[in-house]
């Protein structure tokens, strides 16, 4: 893992902004594998709003779901994936809630897709060979 000052994570993030015009979000800096992830920049400075704060950058004003247009959203997700949503199918997405959203909402992705009406998939096991 690489460690990063402070300076060339506020860096990092002001040319990411200047390239997006506009304050990068959550989404935005993981989506974008050239730049730290926002994991990285939460731990440096102790949040998200932290690091843009530094970095001279706007807040980004977080959205206020309801649950129910939360489940909704994961329900319009299958009919368009035909098959249960997966996080990974979250972060493609533009329009839907990110992880960390259903998460704070529900606990769980997995509580999320219950709460929708959705059956979590079942696990395939997978089967061991012998090295014959």
């Amino acid at each position: 893992m690489k460690k990063y000052t402070k300076e060339q994570l506020i860096f990092y993030l002001k040319k990411y902004s200047k390239e997006l015009k506009k304050t990068p979000t959550i989404k935005d800096i993981n989506k974008n594998k050239k730049v730290p992830s926002s994991s990285t920049y939460m731990k440096r400075f102790g949040s998200w709003n932290n690091s843009l704060k530094k970095a001279g950058l706007k807040i980004n004003i977080v959205k206020k779901f309801e649950k129910k247009e939360l489940t909704e959203n994961l329900k319009q997700l299958k009919k368009e994936l035909g098959r249960i949503p997966k996080l990974s199918d979250l972060k493609e997405r533009k329009w839907i809630a990110s992880s960390s959203t259903y998460v704070k909402y529900f606990g769980s992705f997995k509580k999320a897709l219950k709460a929708a009406g959705l059956k979590q998939s079942e696990i395939i096991s997978l089967k061991r060979y012998s090295k014959k």
